[in-house]
């Protein structure tokens, strides 16, 4: 009888642990008891170490998923620091492997300038690696800080990109990426600047990498608050490098981004403030936003989707599939109330039809139009925008995500876009509405009971 009961027990656990799994799918993971800060992926045989900052205290903390949904929470820790070592709560920002000594190291930035490392034969347990590991400080920038150490196969050496602020100009035009080449890790030489442009503040969290025949850089560009993914694109990584973006991977949201390489293949991990904010409002760190897979388009210019495990996690979920339809001004409401909301369709847009909404009330809607993607809350503000081009009479993939207060769309495995709207109370209803010559269809949704 007893172990009737242990085996009934143990169903019904199994049970409700598939249910959560299903209910949580997207789940957009924050740790228990703070905000999880910048991140920096490490992938390694599929597996995700996410390196992060705590707020207030920026030291380094550790969190770990297979799925790239679901994430554990795992102990990191460093030996203490001798007199003679350099060393910042922040021990560990980007990881990368060194195959010659056979460990880990991570570089970060430290006072005046130092760029410091760290070093460990398991990822969890760090020491101070010895100062020859450093690059040592200039004389012409007020701060460096934020390195990324990669390697550059046509040089056969390592190079580092660092956020720099420069001396004699004022903060929001100061902001440019240092550089600097070691042959084994350990002796570097520091090239001063190769991106310069003079009008942007810093911009944070700089990496550089190659995909196809181009070199990238990317970083979130500070102004009043931490910004949204650009890029620049160049043949060589010294540049030369344009003054404009090339591009921008996601709206202001999708804050601090970071890619790490899956085998070849470049995800891109960002969190989302915890509350929604305006600029000079923001709130330093959030929740973690779902990955994107980063690829090159053949005019070298950068699109964003679901990675594979990512997307296949969605199709399992279990999905209600309503009949196509064509919409107009009057809003076209579906029938259901879900606490949390995915929701999978194809767009077609005729050349005179400007725009659609898809309401997800009472929260917000998104507005897809010819030229830019918004996503806005209930009264009409824009929390997050995006440049789109709207293939026209084309079939459009959209994928939109709702999850208490955070909203991500994906469009065509090509645009990504996330915001944290406002909160509010309330089951989401689902409705579309817009200019005539629109149709919708193989429409399926699937959410979490309402409340």
């Amino acid at each position: 009888m007893r172990s009737l009961w242990f085996l009934m027990a143990s169903v019904l656990l199994l049970a409700i642990n598939l249910a959560a799994q299903e209910a949580t799918a997207w789940s957009h993971f924050k740790p228990r008891d703070h905000s999880l800060g910048d991140v920096h992926p490490f992938i390694k045989d599929g597996e995700c170490w996410l390196y992060y900052l705590k707020p207030g205290t920026y030291e380094s903390a550790l969190v770990r998923s297979r799925d790239w949904l679901h994430w554990e929470e795992t102990a990191v820790t460093h030996d203490p620091a001798l007199p003679e070592d350099w060393m910042s709560p922040y021990f560990v920002l980007g990881v990368l492997h060194d195959p010659v000594a056979k460990v880990y190291r991570s570089f970060y930035g430290h006072n005046q300038g130092r760029i410091a490392s760290s070093v460990s034969k398991d990822l969890l347990h760090w020491s101070c690696a010895p100062k020859t590991f450093s690059v040592l400080p200039g004389d012409y920038y007020q701060r460096r800080r934020d390195p990324f150490v990669f390697w550059i196969p046509e040089e056969k050496q390592f190079g580092c990109v660092m956020t720099t602020q420069l001396q004699g100009r004022p903060k929001e035009l100061a902001g440019a990426v240092s550089f600097a080449t070691s042959p084994d890790l350990e002796h570097w030489q520091d090239h001063g600047l190769i991106f310069d442009p003079g009008n942007i503040g810093e911009p944070e969290c700089p990496q550089m990498f190659r995909l196809g025949a181009h070199w990238y850089l990317l970083a979130s560009i500070y102004d009043q608050a931490v910004g949204q993914p650009v890029y620049w694109m160049a043949d060589h990584p010294r540049g030369p490098w344009r003054k404009e973006p090339s591009g921008v991977l996601d709206g202001k949201d999708l804050c601090a981004a970071q890619m790490a390489f899956d085998g070849d293949v470049p995800v891109l991990f960002g969190w989302i403030p915890l509350q929604s904010s305006r600029p000079g409002k923001q709130t330093w760190g959030g929740h973690l936003a779902l990955p994107r897979e980063v690829y090159a388009l053949p005019n070298g210019m950068l699109g964003t989707r679901l990675p594979a495990k990512v997307a296949r996690a969605f199709d399992n979920l279990s999905w209600h599939t309503e009949p196509g339809f064509e919409i107009d001004s009057k809003p076209h409401a579906l029938a259901g109330e879900w606490k949390d909301l995915a929701a999978d369709f194809t767009l077609r847009m005729a050349n005179d039809a400007k725009e659609v909404r898809v309401r997800f009330l009472p929260l917000g809607e998104v507005i897809i139009s010819q030229t830019k993607l918004r996503i806005l809350d209930a009264n009409g503000e824009s929390w997050s925008e995006l440049p789109f081009s709207l293939p026209a009479k084309e079939p459009v993939q959209v994928r939109l995500v709702v999850e208490g207060d955070i909203v991500e769309l994906f469009i065509n495995d090509r645009y990504s876009l996330c915001a944290r709207l406002p909160a509010s109370d309330g089951n989401r209803r689902l409705s579309f509405s817009g200019d005539s010559g629109v149709e919708i269809s193989a429409l399926r949704c699937s959410g979490s009971p309402k409340k």
